[in-house]
């Protein structure tokens, strides 16, 4: 019910030959945290021989002065666009990438990690929306930066903050990543808490967690036996009939009808990966 958004470090040969068998919705290959210093070259010439698809994304390390402006520009161009921008501190750092790409069309995931680039997102958001696929938490730097416990309850003022920002320009929210790949209940209880908070998709870093998202229970089956019951009635009208209709005693508007189609398309592509699993 909410899109995977998987991180391949950049510098693996034997993680990226098998990409195509990730079971995920959307791919990242790393170049920033995921990669040592020492390994930030070798891992360029990997990422600039791969083959570019649609559901990829590049996180590069634009601040940290290990790759030339010209590399730089060759990353964007390979990935066309479709990037995913660290460590910024203001609108300004945002505009100093999008001037790299020189005109070319962007699809930026923007990383918030710090208090700057929070308290900066509803700006960064008014200049560069059109050029945004997504804002993305990066809660454990935010965290370990503020001095904020990494919990549920102490992060949901800010991550429901983000999604209003998010909402409000028509761009997507992604969840930050659960780094306890031992015990998968908080990760299920994040999931569950994004789904509901309306945002669209969340990081994850190993394969048991495209598992276990699988088995997350977005909604009860009573929700989605109604949810379908609804669906069956109003599926065929094209968007621009869509008029206010009662069923079963309950008065349906134009929101509710788009909003219960797309939870149809989660639920169909869900029951579909399930099968192949």
């Amino acid at each position: 019910m909410i899109d995977s958004y998987f991180f391949i470090p950049g510098d693996k040969p034997n993680y990226l030959s098998k990409i195509d068998k990730v079971n995920a919705d959307y791919i990242v290959i790393d170049l920033e945290d995921a990669v040592s210093i020492n390994n930030k070259q070798a891992a360029i010439e990997l990422v600039l021989a791969l083959t570019f698809n649609k559901n990829m994304f590049l996180r590069i390390p634009f601040f940290d002065n290990c790759y030339t402006n010209e590399q730089l520009k060759s990353l964007i161009l390979k990935f066309e666009g479709q990037i995913v921008l660290p460590k910024i501190n203001s609108i300004e750092d945002v505009n100093k990438v999008i001037l790299l790409s020189e005109g070319n069309p962007l699809k930026i995931i923007v990383l918030i990690e710090n208090p700057k680039s929070f308290i900066a997102t509803e700006e960064i958001l008014k200049a560069f929306s059109n050029q945004i696929h997504a804002i993305g938490f990066g809660s454990h730097d935010f965290c370990s930066i503020t001095g904020i416990k990494h919990t549920l309850k102490h992060l949901a003022h800010y991550k429901r903050q983000l999604i209003l920002y998010a909402k409000a320009f028509n761009v997507a929210f992604l969840d930050g990543v659960d780094l306890n790949l031992k015990n998968f209940d908080q990760f299920k209880k994040e999931c569950v808490f994004a789904f509901e908070s309306g945002a669209e998709g969340k990081f994850m870093i190993h394969p048991l967690q495209l598992d276990e998202l699988q088995k997350v229970d977005f909604m009860s089956d009573e929700e989605i036996n109604q949810l379908k019951f609804v669906y069956e009635k109003v599926k065929d009208i094209p968007v621009n009939d869509i008029e206010v209709y009662t069923i079963e005693g309950k008065v349906y508007e134009k929101p509710h009808i788009i909003r219960i189609k797309y939870l149809m398309e989660k639920i169909e592509k869900k029951y579909s990966n399930n099968l192949k699993s």
